[in-house]
């Protein structure tokens, strides 16, 4: 989440889709970083795994890092089975989207060839083994994804709040027209008022003279 509010929808949308995998999975451990969310899981009595204190609004890759480690051993130990991401995916400047994304273990459509790939005629060569590699490019591919994640949050984050304050702006322009028309009008019926009055008072005293004499 981001770590404060004025984003419109923005941290909602992510608690929404970060209580969709608590109901699916009671038993989810949350690792959370913005100041939003831990102020949210906080008040709803909803324990916190672990909390990363730095700020959302500055992603930096040994932060991502930072993250993937400790997930990483916890998924080595046992103590994590599964490994979801929630995190606001900017598709385009205008649509952004709230995603629960499973990073570990891979699903096994990952692993299915497109349909018009040519078929592998040699096998591939693993140096030194296929465990070595796979122990180099996991760490990278989860803190790379990571970092992704929180580099689409935050730019959701800014559009989402450039979006909220224009909508904000719009909306006072137009309190401020319908408030200026009001003014107006009242102004109008105070000047015809005192027009009125003036008129009356005047033709009142042209009786009174024209009484006299």
């Amino acid at each position: 989440t981001a770590d404060k509010g004025l984003a419109g929808a923005y941290n909602q949308n992510v608690i929404k889709e970060a209580e969709k995998l608590l109901a699916q999975h009671p038993d989810t451990k949350l690792y959370v970083v913005g100041e939003y969310g831990r102020r949210y899981f906080d008040q709803h009595k909803i324990p916190i795994e672990h909390s990363f204190l730095y700020t959302a609004q500055n992603p930096t890759l040994d932060r991502a890092r930072e993250i993937s480690a400790l997930l990483l051993d916890g998924f080595l130990t046992g103590t994590l089975k599964e490994i979801f991401v929630v995190y606001t995916d900017m598709e385009s400047s205008l649509l952004s989207e709230a995603k629960s994304t499973r990073l570990l273990p891979f699903h096994r459509m990952q692993f299915a060839p497109p349909a018009k790939e040519k078929a592998v005629q040699e096998p591939f060569e693993f140096y030194p083994s296929v465990g070595a590699v796979l122990n180099s490019m996991i760490p990278s591919y989860v803190s790379g994804f990571l970092y992704s994640a929180l580099l689409d949050s935050f730019c959701s984050e800014q559009n989402a709040r450039m979006t909220a304050m224009d909508a904000a702006n719009q909306n006072a322009e137009e309190l401020l027209s319908a408030l200026r028309l009001q003014y107006n009008r009242v102004r109008q019926a105070a000047i015809t008022q005192e027009i009125t009055e003036i008129s009356a008072g005047a033709a009142a005293q042209r009786g009174t003279f024209g009484s006299e004499g």
